[in-house]
């Protein structure tokens, strides 16, 4: 990045705080075309695992590229960091990153894809680990609920990478393997790959298509015969050369380090942090450990009878049974208009799902609000939705509490989403997201 780009954009940032001071309307944006060098979609290592509702690396770019809300040598933290996105480019800029996240598989994504192994190295291991995985005879058992979704092949094929690579001995490549190997096991699934979550291929879905269902016909027969040590090769050398591009680009030493699993309780020294940048979860947006069940499986990262208890980590979860739910409020004026609202109308549950995301949302707040040193910048990426045909206005009810609690707001910037990939409805009550808040505070 040249000094001059760097100039152009803290002058940008003075600029859009002198037009919110004035008049106080959000300023429309786009990400795209404020960041032209990052036309391409590939960018070192983004790329390196899918998995829903990624941030749009520009913004953590944009906002790391000066030092007008971060010194070149402070600390980062994005508290929900999912695939590590804000973190990746916080070491690319030279900084130090922190992250926090519930899910082990964007744990797993952001260690993998802010580490540089050498090509050599990793293609070496690739080799002797696709050689023990072939000479493997035994058969072991899975449940059920895992086997319905693979050939017999697939499965027998499936077991046998998974443990070569418990055999490598250093932990940075068997974190390397583990994660190529997570891509496999969606791709030779007997699910969907439109939806995030794993749903059976049924082409009768699409009668009505002809030709779309019998093109996911034979799909579904290509499975049976598909060869995983093969795709598992393919993905590993792509994912090698998309490893292979951090060379030089990272300072020695310097990579993105996961402090804490619960953006409420981070772990962290009071005032600590020079700077937050974070996207954190939108209210009825996405399963995250839903949609990473069986990648969390295979990774023997959790049992299938725990997997609810791991979806309790996460703030807007929304299985809770009928007992737990019950009338609550947040405090926040403008939110609690929408709530009452909803509970007189007799949409109860959804009514506190929609208070606990905000209640839990406030308590990460405070634990941000700990971490972050005087003087230091909070930005949050954020998105409102509508909670049974009701506007639910997260970014002005966030901006409320934060302000209250005496951070400054700045200015706030609005992008609207290009790809409807980015969110998905999560049920009929909530439609998509078309813009993205982003709010910039000041301790």
């Amino acid at each position: 990045m040249t000094e001059q780009i760097q100039a152009n954009i803290k002058k940008e940032m003075e600029a859009y705080q002198l037009s919110y001071s004035k008049d106080g309307e959000p300023i429309a944006v786009n990400f795209r075309s404020l960041v032209p060098e990052l036309k391409k979609s590939e960018r070192y290592s983004h790329l390196i695992h899918s998995y829903p509702a990624k941030l749009l690396a520009n913004i953590p770019y944009y906002f790391l590229a000066s030092d007008a809300l971060c010194p070149r040598n402070g600390i980062v933290l994005d508290p929900f960091c999912g695939t590590g996105t804000v973190l990746l480019e916080a070491v690319l800029s030279g900084r130090i990153a922190l992250g926090a996240d519930a899910n082990p598989l964007a744990k797993l994504i952001t260690s993998v894809k802010t580490i540089h192994i050498p090509k050599e190295t990793l293609s070496n291991t690739l080799e002797v680990t696709l050689v023990r995985a072939k000479k493997y005879r035994k058969v072991l058992n899975h449940p059920e609920a895992v086997t319905v979704w693979y050939s017999n092949k697939s499965l027998r094929q499936l077991t046998n990478i998974q443990r070569s690579i418990t055999e490598i001995e250093d932990k940075q490549q068997r974190n390397f393997f583990e994660l190529c190997f997570s891509n496999v096991v969606r791709k030779v699934s007997y699910a969907d790959p439109s939806i995030s979550v794993p749903v059976h291929w049924n082409p009768d879905r699409f009668s009505g298509h002809p030709e779309r269902m019998n093109e996911i016909r034979r799909k579904l027969q290509q499975l049976e015969t598909v060869d995983v040590y093969d795709k598992f090769e393919v993905v590993c050398k792509s994912n090698i050369d998309r490893i292979d591009t951090l060379k030089g680009h990272i300072r020695n030493g310097l990579t993105a380090r996961i402090i804490s699993d619960d953006a409420r309780k981070l772990g962290l020294e009071s005032n600590s942090v020079d700077m937050i940048l974070t996207s954190p979860p939108y209210a009825g947006a996405q399963k995250y450990i839903r949609a990473s069940w069986l990648n969390l499986y295979w990774l023997n990262r959790v049992k299938i009878e725990d997997i609810r208890e791991l979806k309790t980590h996460n703030i807007g979860r929304e299985d809770y049974r009928k007992e737990e739910v019950y009338e609550s409020y947040t405090g926040i004026e403008a939110a609690d208009i929408v709530l009452k609202d909803l509970y007189k109308s007799g949409n109860t549950k959804r009514a506190f799902l929609a208070a606990n995301y905000l209640n839990e949302m406030k308590v990460a707040l405070d634990e941000s609000c700990r971490v972050l040193r005087q003087g230091g910048y909070m930005v949050i990426v954020i998105g409102n939705n509508t909670v049974c045909k009701r506007q639910f206005d997260t970014q002005n009810y966030l901006t409320s509490y934060l302000v209250e609690k005496g951070m400054h707001l700045q200015y706030k910037l609005i992008d609207d989403i290009k790809s409807y990939g980015l969110m998905t409805k999560r049920n009929k009550t909530a439609d998509k997201i078309t813009r993205e808040w982003i709010l910039v505070f000041k301790k």
